[in-house]
């Protein structure tokens, strides 16, 4: 079954009765290029989310479970994802941004914010760490700063402001009215510009 054209979820209908045993359950990227038959590269946030919903998937009893209940599932945690890659793309557009996989249930999201008018530069990381759960994939996000070279702003303080506005992951129905993170690293650009001045 695909969902969003951008994903597959492959299963055996059988295993989901009462009394089966489990079977293999796979998840695969499947969105392409216009015009090509050439999967668009997979990012190393789009396999750590696939990779976290597929563990769940797989974690299933799947003789208990409702098939229903696992597409609602695997359609929220895409949602999310989908939502969270959005805003760290939205990022990317004004300060390079780059994605670390630091382990196989965790990335970290590095955005260079780079102060000219103070020959500053600062490194903004965002921790994403999920975790399997009864009820679906749950993420928790981690900020935190680093100063390259410039001024001796406080990273204490940088962190505990962007902690102030990305602290859990946007909830797709919330996504019209929530702050895109973009806006906040922008803001933050901003204060860090004035202090500096000073």
């Amino acid at each position: 079954m695909a969902y969003k054209r951008e994903i597959e979820l492959v299963f055996d209908v059988s295993s989901f009765r009462r009394g089966q045993a489990n079977s293999r359950v796979d998840l695969w990227y499947i969105a392409t290029a216009k015009n090509s038959e050439t999967p668009l590269r997979t990012t190393a946030d789009r396999e750590f989310f696939l990779q976290l919903i597929r563990d769940r998937v797989r974690a299933l009893p799947q003789s208990r479970t409702k098939i229903s209940n696992m597409l609602s599932m695997v359609r929220a945690a895409w949602d999310m994802a989908t939502t969270i890659m959005d805003n760290i793309s939205l990022i990317n557009v004004t300060f390079p941004t780059k994605i670390n996989k630091t382990s196989d249930t965790s990335i970290e999201v590095v955005s260079s914010l780079l102060i000219t008018e103070v020959e500053t530069k600062v490194e903004v990381i965002l921790g994403l760490t999920g975790a399997v759960a009864p009820d679906g994939v749950h993420l928790t996000i981690e900020p935190s700063a680093r100063l390259v070279y410039g001024q001796n702003f406080n990273v204490g303080k940088i962190r505990d402001y962007l902690a102030s506005r990305i602290n859990q992951p946007p909830k797709v129905q919330e996504r019209a009215s929530s702050e895109l993170w973009s806006d906040v690293f922008v803001a933050l650009h901003g204060r860090l510009l004035t202090r500096g001045r000073k």
